[in-house]
């Protein structure tokens, strides 16, 4: 019963940390409508799987048994899956390279052995090119930087053990800058990109 309380006592403790950092990576499935080379190629890009990985950063303040957080991260992204343009012309094989930075603020409940959070924010992604397989590795080219937002929830267990399920959405209208990541209005609902990623947390 000592050695019990003893562990529950440690971990509640570390709950209550004001930062932590960590690496994390998993898995992407996307099926969403897509603009490549800002007007030039258009389409949907569909049954695109692949991975995620990146480190992750976070500010923690503890309020009794809740908790505010501010997480930044970075993430490295890789897909890959078949694009159709708006003629219908579809091309196979297109792998897709994008780092994402994520800023996403939190309400976080301690349970005692794990903590539970949902999580929301803007997404800043910096895109690659996008090369189709047995074809001119530079065919296309993504817009340098593009923005959009995630949410989702997520449990820290032992406050070491992190696991994440993530919704990534997308926009009618492409946002010019950060401003306008607030326009709410301009949301595409049709927009069907998740991920799922494991990490650990120092």
């Amino acid at each position: 019963m000592a050695v019990l309380v003893m562990g529950v006592a440690t971990v509640n403790a570390q709950s209550h940390k004001w930062f932590w950092f960590g690496a994390k990576a998993g898995l992407t499935s996307t099926a969403t409508d897509v603009t490549m080379d800002g007007d030039s190629l258009q389409g949907v890009l569909d049954g695109a799987q692949g991975y995620n990985a990146g480190l992750m950063f976070r500010l923690n303040l503890p309020i009794s048994i809740f908790s505010l957080h501010l997480q930044p991260e970075l993430m490295y992204n890789w897909q890959k899956g078949d694009f159709t343009n708006k003629e219908g012309v579809k091309l196979e094989d297109v792998a897709l390279n994008s780092f994402n930075v994520p800023v996403l603020a939190g309400l976080g409940m301690d349970l005692g052995l794990f903590n539970a959070r949902v999580q929301a924010g803007p997404v800043v992604k910096f895109n690659s090119n996008a090369p189709i397989a047995g074809g001119d590795t530079a065919a296309i080219n993504w817009q340098d930087v593009s923005y959009t937002w995630a949410a989702g929830l997520g449990i820290d267990l032992f406050n070491f053990l992190m696991v994440d399920f993530r919704y990534i959405g997308g926009w009618l209208q492409e946002p010019k800058n950060l401003g306008e990541l607030f326009n709410f209005e301009n949301i595409n609902k049709e927009t069907n990109t998740w991920y799922v990623s494991l990490g650990i947390m120092f």
